[in-house]
């Protein structure tokens, strides 16, 4: 009766330290969302659309300054080709560091960005300087996607090395 107690106590263990969630390394995934940002701006920089809307969910939103919300994939579409088509417009951003909750499924980056576009017909143009935070949730299938990309102006900034 005792090898009994011992051999379901022992299953019992086994049962309850396998089906606990394996510790995140924090680390390593805030490592991995630097690397995710810096790709996403690279495809900015591209011009390609695809790999662009690739980086955010579907009901991903952004708040950009002195605009309103942008939320959805398909709004989010259309706002990237109309800039796309803007001439003289850019944006490029730095991400700056990055960390990720305890479970492992949600994460934020902190960045500077800058917007350069035109402010008349001439070709003149402006570069404003902001500061922003990126908000991660890792998905289904384990891929982290943006789910919240807001930032805002900074007269204080004048590079976003």
């Amino acid at each position: 009766m005792k090898n009994y107690k011992i051999i379901i106590t022992g299953l019992v263990f086994i049962l309850l330290t396998a089906c606990a969630d394996k510790p995140v390394d924090q680390k390593a995934e805030a490592e991995q969302l630097m690397e995710i940002s810096k790709a996403w701006a690279k495809s900015v920089k591209n011009k390609n659309v695809d790999e662009m809307l690739s980086y955010w969910a579907d009901d991903a939103i952004l708040m950009s300054p002195n605009e309103p919300a942008i939320v959805g994939i398909d709004s989010l579409r259309a706002m990237v080709e109309r800039s796309m088509k803007i001439p003289g417009f850019e944006i490029n951003w730095n991400p700056q560091e990055a960390f990720v909750s305890k479970s492992g499924d949600l994460g934020y980056v902190i960045f500077k960005n800058y917007m350069t576009m035109p402010i008349d017909t001439l070709g003149n143009t402006r570069t404003i300087y902001n500061k922003g935070v990126e908000i991660w949730k890792k998905q289904e299938d384990g891929n982290w996607k943006n789910v919240v990309d807001i930032s805002n102006r900074d007269p204080s900034i004048n590079s976003i090395d």
